[in-house]
């Protein structure tokens, strides 16, 4: 294990942006990674955990404390259970499991990051999320400096979020369990995706792969942490109100009340695609998204999520969250 100082962490996010970390290592054990928190420990170092750093914004200014890279790699597979270590890469899983005939995680292909993210954010696409098909994690308890395995169940699943944003800091996920189906089939619940009910998995997950580049900006050409805002959850009465102002405003039962469609009120309501500060701006495919061209500075991409934020609350009295984690 070697730790390093003032690594710029830029390269190490899909948005490209940021400044350096104090310190950083790269982790892929979990002797390596008891050793590293250990580190931390002794000179009460802040830590950040990192994957691919595909849903992050780390300011201009960098991170002062511990940057952990996650790298533990491994995967097997073992009666339709597909288990992966933290630090695979999670496209590369789906496209495993594909390969394979396995149904079930074939809606999430394409989306960056890593497996042991997955589960943290609950991600989902398409009619899907990870909660459908995670049997458990396992993870390293920094309260009790144990190895523990987590249930669905008690990883409190919820939209975009679970146990491990519940309770941050606590949980450092070591390997994910999936249960996939030989005898599956597709998942057409989402409207771009109707037409694959006759699909196999293969062409499902080129479908897939299909849709989220018309959706998503090339990461080749320019940065991008994909969907920047949550869609927002309103009750049930203000949800109606939405409605009848705005009749055609896709909305969707939610743990704790309605999920809006935020895209849908940015671009057909508020107009603005393409709003844009500094070198930041609204992607025009995609108004969740906010993509960055080389050499974006944090504070625009801040400043331009605030403005959008604003322009919500004005216009529609809700507010909205980031779904990318801001790392200041």
């Amino acid at each position: 294990m070697q730790i390093e100082e003032q690594v710029p962490l830029a390269p190490l996010t899909t948005f490209c942006i940021g400044g350096p970390a104090r310190y950083f290592v790269r982790v892929k054990t979990v002797e390596e990674l008891q050793q590293s928190l250990d580190f931390s420990k002794s000179r009460n170092l802040e830590i950040l955990l990192l994957g691919e750093g595909s849903n992050v914004l780390v300011s201009d200014a960098g991170f002062d404390g511990l940057v952990i890279k996650i790298e533990l790699s491994g995967v097997e597979q073992k009666d339709g259970v597909l288990v992966a270590a933290a630090g695979e890469n999670w496209d590369a899983l789906v496209e495993c499991a594909v390969s394979e005939g396995l149904w079930g995680i074939e809606n999430l292909s394409g989306i960056p990051g890593t497996v042991g993210a997955a589960p943290v954010q609950n991600i989902g696409a398409y009619g899907s999320e990870v909660k459908d098909t995670l049997v458990w994690v396992e993870a390293f308890d920094t309260q009790s400096d144990a190895v523990t395995r987590i249930n669905n169940v008690d990883c409190m699943f919820g939209y975009r979020t679970s146990r491990f944003k519940k309770e941050p800091g606590r949980f450092i996920i070591l390997r994910a369990a999936f249960k996939l189906n030989k005898n599956g089939a597709p998942n057409a619940s989402y409207k771009d995706l109707v037409d694959c009910g006759k699909l196999n998995i293969t062409q499902v997950r080129e479908k897939v792969l299909a849709v989220r580049a018309g959706k998503f900006p090339d990461l080749k050409k320019e940065g991008t942490a994909g969907s920047f805002f949550l869609n927002p959850v309103v009750s049930a009465q203000k949800a109606a109100e939405l409605l009848e102002k705005y009749p055609g405003l896709p909305q969707f039962p939610a743990e704790s009340g309605v999920k809006v469609s935020l895209a849908w009120l940015l671009d057909n309501v508020l107009q603005i695609k393409g709003l844009s500060v500094g070198g930041a701006r609204l992607y025009e495919k995609q108004p969740l998204v906010i993509a960055a061209r080389r050499g974006t500075s944090a504070s625009d991409v801040a400043e331009l999520a605030q403005k959008v934020s604003q322009l919500v609350q004005d216009k529609f009295k809700i507010t909205i969250e980031p779904e990318v984690k801001i790392i200041n």
